[in-house]
């Protein structure tokens, strides 16, 4: 019994202590090439271009509920107001340039994303059964 407790107590501190073997945080063309880009990039693409309906692939409901809210929010001109800041960015592979740093912590993953010397976007990202999605931040 003792010596199950201690291997237990062992196990549980080498636990702790070690990082997660899941989480990992990725720089440079590592972070602009990774899955969760790609997706970011479709999202805010297909966001640009079609609206609401054209990202709606690459978000969770969540996500989707957040946007819905935020239409209402500042009502349909104020959501136009938003997509054209948008467009106004860069977009494509400018865009994926920007794209500085992303943490995966098992199914969720934050993105980073320069977009000028003070200004940063950060995206929540969540791991479905359908791949990676836009998401909200947990």
């Amino acid at each position: 019994m003792r010596r199950t407790a201690a291997l237990f107590a062992v196990l549980a501190s080498a636990a702790l202590a070690a990082p997660s073997i899941h989480a990992q945080t990725l720089t440079g063309a590592q972070a602009q090439k990774s899955p969760q880009a790609e997706v970011f990039l479709a999202y805010e693409s297909a966001l640009i271009a079609k609206g609401m309906d054209g990202a709606r692939p690459y978000m969770t409901a969540e996500k989707v509920e957040d946007l819905n809210s935020m239409v209402k929010a500042f009502g349909e001109e104020g959501f136009k107001q938003f997509l054209e800041k948008m467009r106004g960015g860069a977009q494509g592979e400018a865009r994926r340039k920007q794209i500085e740093k992303v943490d995966v912590k098992g199914d969720h993953a934050v993105l980073e994303a320069r977009d000028g010397p003070n200004a940063v976007t950060v995206q929540h990202l969540l791991k479905t059964s359908d791949g990676w999605k836009v998401h909200v931040r947990r």
